[in-house]
């Protein structure tokens, strides 16, 4: 291997492909020095930072390290990367391989003993055993989530993690007994090598993946008031981010309550809501940035003689779908109360009134399904959870939940073409889901009965099974559980 760095040695990774359900190993050198490693991106004490700065001082290595392999293993036995040893006498420089992890560096100040053969560690130690350092994930993470599925079948999770004021990234590993290990990364807003932290990142973050693997978030600056996008390269697991929208006008404060979506083409497409301007925006990439615009500015409601007008507002709550190459976003008409629905591409959309009757739309969902459009979305006025289906032009409206205040942050998945909505239960601060059961819907409190829960509900199908995270706010994070 080559020096990259005077005074630091590199560590090589053979280019092989990672193995199905590859789950984090650690390895041994003796002496108190323990390594683990996991796939995915790569962290140093619990944070992702680039290759170049993951050195950890140490005294010089024996020399029986020099031109010596590794073989790091999964717990089954199965070869995951071939590790050579160091060939210069100091700690190694991280050059990224292909999704391997430093989880953890631990007792490298006492690597005089180290010995060179390879320990795999798959158990809690004992007393006679080295402690394998663990890095725990303890900040406060699940608000304004977004789940996925990769290719590859893993659950993934997009987040505004309040605590750094940046948007996270996870990915999980479903053990066969159920439980989730989630292995984070960090897209953007967080804190350099060098400490530099670029400002308030991740609220309103949206997420889709394409069909080679590539992860696409749209998200807002929260200090800036823009809408801002995050790439992340499937084959190498390295994030690229920049501005997506930054809105038009002098009273502009956009990146609200982003959407995000794939075109026919693969290129992502993001819908949100200008809240200065009060209207609705979509931004499309060109091949290397994205090119916003005004889909919708509103119209201002009639009032009666003498009392105060209300300035139009329009766009919040945008859901984005791209069907055929047509793009389809459901939103909420906030200065009339209604349900609309915008339809068509860059440049040539039309508009309509899906429904309204009273005060409703807040926190609509759109899904579509064999043409038939599927909307869950909130009757703010009765504090009910409304449903929507049918088609442009035509939909069928009904009462889902009439309970107390329930409706909010819904979510819609379709499982052989029937809709399951999660939804927000304000009165008991609980996770519901509503399933169609022939012309009905069976309700049903899922999660909640402890902490408060429900905020930011998702639904994933993964497997074959349905899968529902949400927000717990009495333990600031997330919630993730197979469903009955």
């Amino acid at each position: 291997m080559d020096d990259k760095t005077p005074g630091h040695s590199t560590w090589g990774f053979e280019d092989v492909a990672p193995p199905t359900g590859f789950e984090p190993v650690a390895y041994r050198l003796g002496g108190g020095c323990s390594i683990q490693l996991s796939y995915g991106g790569m962290l140093r004490s619990g944070r992702s930072v680039p290759a170049s700065s993951a050195r950890v001082p140490a005294p010089d290595p024996p020399g029986n390290w020099r031109g010596r392999s590794l073989y790091l293993r999964t717990v089954t036995g199965e070869v995951a990367y071939i590790l050579e040893s160091p060939m210069a006498p100091h700690a190694p420089v991280l050059i990224r391989p292909a999704g391997l992890r430093l989880v953890a560096v631990a007792g490298l100040l006492a690597c005089s003993g180290c010995r060179s053969e390879t320990n795999i560690v798959t158990k809690q130690p004992t007393e006679e055993e080295e402690t394998v350092e663990v890095v725990q994930f303890t900040n406060d993470w699940g608000q304004w989530l977004s789940l996925d599925v990769l290719p590859d079948g893993r659950p993934v999770a997009a987040f505004y993690d309040n605590t750094e004021g940046a948007v996270g990234f996870a990915i999980a590993t479903i053990d066969a007994d159920g439980s989730v290990t989630w292995a984070y990364e960090e897209p953007d807003g967080y804190p350099d090598s060098g400490g530099l932290d670029p400002g308030d990142r991740g609220k309103y973050v949206d997420m889709v993946i394409a069909p080679n693997g590539d992860v696409w978030l749209a998200y807002q600056d929260i200090q800036n008031e823009n809408l801002r996008f995050a790439r992340r390269y499937f084959l190498s697991g390295l994030w690229e981010n920049g501005v997506a929208d930054g809105g038009s006008g002098p009273e502009t404060a956009s990146g609200y309550f982003a959407s995000i979506a794939l075109d026919g083409s693969g290129n992502p497409v993001a819908a949100h809501h200008d809240q200065g301007t009060g209207e609705l925006r979509v931004a499309h990439w060109q091949g290397t940035a994205f090119s916003g615009s005004v889909l919708d500015a509103g119209t201002a409601p009639e009032v009666e003689e003498g009392a105060d007008p209300i300035v139009a507002d329009v766009g919040e709550f945008p859901s984005l779908e791209i069907v055929n190459g047509v793009e389809y976003i459901a939103y909420y008409d906030k200065a009339n109360g209604d349900l609309k629905m915008a339809r068509g591409s860059a440049g040539a959309y039309t508009t309509e009134v899906v429904y309204d009757e009273g005060d409703v739309g807040a926190w609509v969902d759109l899904a579509i399904d064999n043409g038939t459009m599927h909307l869950a979305f909130h009757d703010v006025g009765n504090q009910n959870l409304l449903y929507a289906s049918g088609e442009p032009g035509g939909f069928r409206i009904e009462v889902v939940d009439d309970d107390k205040y329930v409706g909010a942050d819904t979510d819609v998945l379709m499982v052989q073409g029937s809709p399951r909505i999660a939804y927000f239960d304000g009165h008991n601060n609980d996770m519901k889901v509503a399933t169609r059961v022939g012309d009905g819907w069976d309700l049903a409190s899922v999660a909640g009965d402890t902490t408060a829960m429900g905020f930011f509900n998702e639904l994933i199908e993964v497997g074959g099974q349905v899968y529902a995270g949400c927000y717990d706010y009495t333990d600031r994070t997330v919630w993730f559980s197979v469903l009955n």
